[in-house]
């Protein structure tokens, strides 16, 4: 029987709110927001000529002489398409004017606006991540509801990721992207980047730094289009070269019904597992999917930079050799369609059997080219096994727009790590 705990004396509403002491971390909000005010801007991209925008975002001032940090994803549209797109600003006091993009870094989401319409005072950028546990306030313009606030807390810089990201727990909306976060000096330690969907207080932020290296490339470039795609083609390959360079080693195995197979092979792959654990069903199935989440998004429907895999091990004692292969089969991996023709070029595939460690394996390779950015590759990877009419698994490994001789010395690695050990006990 679960414990029983005493209800407190009922009190008046009045009694608490005569008793209770204005919150100073609110004050602190409201002081911060009002210091900060008249150098937060929005920013709105609209197609062609008509005045309905098609996204927005934030952006605050990093110089007084119209230069404003934002994310790149906020005016990625209009860099990728700028014949399609326009961008605007618009100050909490309803003043507006043109801006225009001058400098990016992919990697890390952010991209730099001049506008000659407004100048504000610049904020003050502080280079060393804040301390966790330390208070936090992000400000942006959440859907429609104006300039606003948020308070929360920073939890530093997360572990075990690619790209470095400050954790807040604070709230970020849709339309605060590009937005500065805070101290409770009022120095700016992050901007803005990401929430997680369906969680509560989940939020991301790029360290200051990145802003700060950004913002000095940015004073002396220009507004020139071909200038910004020549340095995204540049910015990809770096973050690949840094991606499969990041695997160093032999790659890290797990054991599935005797297969040794590539598992969590660097501290900022995730990896999780499901399994079906009924042992009276026909065929038992166990399911470990793994991702780097590095990816860099580049526009709507098109991310690159980024390494996942899936294995599927299946065992069965009750199924025929014929109808096991068959399920087996069911299980292999279909080319994603992913992404658009105007961006990738088809896929060109080719497969045979190969003898893999102490096993053999049907092997599928298909690699499509981007088209804008040149020299970075999507490449699919299927493997089946062949060597048992009891257990099988296959393996599905997708590399997205990276370099194609490292992306191919890295399969090589992935199929090498993958090896028949039926001595070893099942997991």
């Amino acid at each position: 029987m679960a414990a029983l705990v005493a209800c407190p004396p009922a009190v008046s509403a009045q009694s608490i709110a005569d008793a209770a002491p204005t919150p100073a971390a609110s004050e602190n909000a409201r002081d911060v927001l009002g210091r900060v005010r008249q150098s937060v801007i929005q920013i709105e991209g609209l197609v062609g000529s008509n005045t309905a925008r098609s996204f927005h975002g934030t952006g605050f001032a990093v110089t007084s002489d119209g230069l404003f940090m934002t994310n790149y994803h906020v005016v990625s549209e209009q860099v990728q398409h700028p014949d399609k797109y326009r961008l605007r600003f618009r100050t909490p006091d309803g003043a507006s004017g043109a801006v225009n993009v001058v400098a990016v870094d992919v990697e890390n989401d952010l991209a730099v606006v001049r506008t000659t319409a407004h100048m504000a005072p610049a904020l003050d950028l502080v280079g060393q991540p804040p301390r966790k546990g330390e208070r936090a306030y992000s400000v942006g313009f959440p859907l429609d509801v104006g300039l606003t606030i948020t308070e929360g807390i920073s939890n530093g810089e997360v572990e075990d990721s690619f790209d470095a990201r400050i954790h807040y727990s604070g709230a970020i909306n849709g339309g605060m992207s590009g937005g500065p976060a805070f101290n409770a000096n009022g120095q700016v330690i992050g901007v803005n980047v990401s929430g997680y969907r369906f969680e509560q207080l989940v939020s991301f932020l790029v360290p200051a730094a990145h802003a700060v290296r950004l913002r000095d490339r940015a004073e002396a470039a220009s507004a020139d289009n071909a200038t910004l795609t020549a340095a995204i083609a540049t910015q990809l390959r770096a973050h690949s070269s840094k991606l499969l360079g990041a695997f160093i080693g032999p790659l890290v195995t797990q054991n599935s019904a005797g297969y040794e197979l590539p598992a969590k092979i660097a501290s900022f792959v995730d990896c999780t597992a499901v399994g079906n654990p009924t042992v009276t069903q026909i065929a038992q199935t166990t399911r470990i999917n793994c991702a780097s989440k590095a990816g860099v998004y580049l526009k709507e429907r098109q991310s690159t930079g980024d390494i996942r895999y899936t294995h599927t091990v299946v065992t069965s004692e009750k199924l025929g050799a014929w109808r096991f292969a068959a399920r087996l089969s069911n299980h292999a991996h279909v080319i994603s369609t992913h992404g658009l023709r105007r961006d990738v070029g088809p896929f060109a595939c080719d497969g045979s059997v190969v003898a893999l460690k102490g096993f053999a394996a049907r092997i599928s390779i298909c690699t499509r080219s981007h088209r804008k950015n040149t020299g970075l590759y999507d490449t699919t990877v299927t493997v089946a096994s062949l060597n048992g009419s009891r257990q099988g698994f296959t393996s599905d490994l997708t590399m997205i727009g990276l370099e194609y001789e490292p992306s191919m010395k890295f399969i090589q690695r992935y199929l090498e790590a993958m090896e028949w050990k039926p001595s070893l006990p099942k997991p």
